[in-house]
């Protein structure tokens, strides 16, 4: 390694510290005060960990005002308004989550299944129940769509990506953001029903999830807008009661089979940092 090279990964390791430090600062927090208050995100419940989710963006912001300052937070800005040249092809993938979802409901409608209520598609986990639909997903959007990747694939992958594979960046911002999540398992009902045998699939489906996001954000010109998109696209077609049982759990197969798809592409060398 040279001295050049040495230099420019310390640079990294210091900006993903930094990263890092105020992204469990801000989210740890949050999830720490609702479990000392006794709060419980679950079905009729009005605890919220939805502002946690903006720990990522909120340490993205402050490690790149401290690193890279106006600049940097502008060419940030900007990357989280880019829509790239085509526009129908990300726009396909951003809509593939819900399509699933629709698949899901129809198939289960074959079955027997009575049609899910309109509001069944807005009841997600953390908002506060009356919330209309437009202000729902405004709100999942701003704190779990961005919230999310304008720090793990907006800073963390795109700082890890200029000095390493897409493979390894991906690996290291998953084990990251796996991390992260730890204390949600004590303050959301859904995820604590999942430790024990579960949570080997959670974790796999997190690794595989992740590939999928790495390949948006190169293949769409590093735009953190169509990860955000799919990212709530995603978790709204999984998260919420309209489709029952079977919607879960086809979208999540989806996805880790286009994870495993993604991860043997990088690992072919046939994709890398675009510029």
């Amino acid at each position: 390694m040279t001295v050049r090279s040495a230099g420019k990964a310390a640079t990294i390791v210091r900006r993903l510290a930094t990263f890092y430090g105020v992204t469990l600062a801000f989210s740890w927090s949050w999830w720490g005060w609702m479990f000392v208050m006794g709060q419980m995100v679950e079905p009729g419940s009005a605890a919220s960990h939805l502002p946690g989710l903006a720990g990522p963006m909120v340490g993205a912001l402050v490690s790149t005002a401290l690193f890279d300052g106006r600049a940097g937070l502008s060419e940030l800005a900007q990357r989280c308004l880019r829509f790239p040249p085509r526009r129908w092809l990300a726009i396909s993938f951003v809509l593939l989550p819900l399509l699933l979802l629709a698949a899901a409901i129809l198939i289960g409608r074959a079955q027997g299944m009575d049609w899910p209520p309109a509001n069944a598609f807005f009841e997600y986990p953390g908002v506060p129940s009356g919330t209309g639909w437009f202000a729902s997903i405004i709100l999942v959007l701003v704190l779990n769509g961005f919230g999310e990747e304008v720090g793990w694939r907006g800073y963390a992958f795109d700082q890890l990506v200029g000095n390493h594979s897409a493979l390894t960046s991906t690996l290291w911002v998953s084990l990251l953001w796996l991390v992260w999540h730890l204390p949600l398992f004590f303050v959301h009902r859904n995820m604590g029903e999942m430790i024990g045998p579960a949570l080997l699939g959670w974790g796999i489906g997190l690794l595989l999830g992740a590939f999928v996001l790495s390949w948006l954000y190169l293949t769409f010109q590093r735009s953190i807008l169509v990860c955000a998109l799919w990212h709530t696209a995603y978790n709204f077609a999984v998260a919420t009661p309209a489709g029952g049982h079977l919607a879960p759990a086809l979208i999540s197969t989806v996805v880790m089979l286009a994870g495993l798809w993604a991860a043997g592409t990088m690992r072919a060398g046939t994709m890398s940092r675009p510029h």
